[in-house]
């Protein structure tokens, strides 16, 4: 951003940092609480699928994403653990995360006590021991290509889940895939649980490849879910735009869905 001249947005980009950092002594505070009250819920999970890479897609091929990022924002952790506590009752609550890269916010969940998985389509973090999975692969991040059919499990039951994520992911897969990705995702939510993406409709080239192969605006993107998934019904969150997980400056897209109960 210095090097092309863009100081107002290095400004607000160093202001959100700051601001996120406010949230480590209140997300720290709430995960001792919940130790103390012996909430971590420590059954492990298992992923069966018979497609453990996305071997076809561009961000195996080009891993740019997960090489790089490892994205969280506590303010969103401790909004939506707060949220799904009032609204779906005593836990275990679980959590979900499509696209993990390398996991931060599934492991900020976990912390908090929560049943937590993620899912990445490249194994490049998970053969380059990169941020959590030395930690957490086959506990908590597994590889899984989310356009093909698979189930959490614990134990001999199914898992579902009281929030998924997808944040700057359903735009790197192709139309033709999209109708499995939301029957997975309609097929691992609770009733009353949600769904939260952010999406942007630019290309994005990395050696001379589009990682973004369905560029649809926000509106584009919630007829599409009404069409494939009418049980999930479009809601609203007091959430500013930086208070969600990635975002992108000029298009701010989400997707926010609840689950019909």
């Amino acid at each position: 951003m210095v090097l092309h001249g863009n100081f107002r947005l290095l400004a607000i980009d160093f202001s959100l940092r700051v601001y996120r950092a406010l949230f480590h002594v209140p997300f720290w505070l709430r995960m001792m609480r919940r130790r103390t009250r012996e909430r971590s819920y420590k059954q492990s999970v298992e992923l069966k699928t018979t497609h453990p890479v996305a071997y076809e897609s561009p961000d195996h091929l080009v891993p740019w994403g997960t090489m790089n990022d490892n994205s969280t924002n506590r303010k969103f952790v401790l909004f939506m653990d707060r949220l799904i506590s009032q609204q779906q009752g005593a836990g275990p609550w679980g959590f979900m995360d499509l696209g993990c890269s390398g996991g931060q916010l599934v492991r900020d969940f976990k912390d908090l006590g929560w049943i937590a998985v993620g899912l990445e389509g490249s194994d490049y973090s998970l053969k380059h021991g990169r941020a959590n999975w030395p930690r957490m692969a086959g506990k908590n991040l597994f590889t899984c290509d989310i356009t093909k059919p698979f189930e959490v499990v614990q134990g001999s039951q199914p898992v579902r889940f009281d929030l998924i994520t997808a944040w700057e992911v359903l735009e790197h897969i192709g139309p033709d895939a999209l109708d499995q990705v939301f029957r997975n995702i309609s097929g691992h939510l609770r009733p009353g649980g949600y769904f939260i993406a952010s999406t942007t409709s630019v290309p994005d080239l990395h050696n001379g490849v589009d990682l973004h192969q369905s560029k649809f605006s926000n509106q584009q993107w919630r007829s599409l879910i009404t069409a494939k998934t009418p049980e999930l019904d479009h809601v609203e969150l007091p959430l500013r735009f930086y208070q969600f997980v990635r975002y992108n400056f000029d298009e701010r897209s989400f997707l926010i869905c609840r689950k019909r109960r």
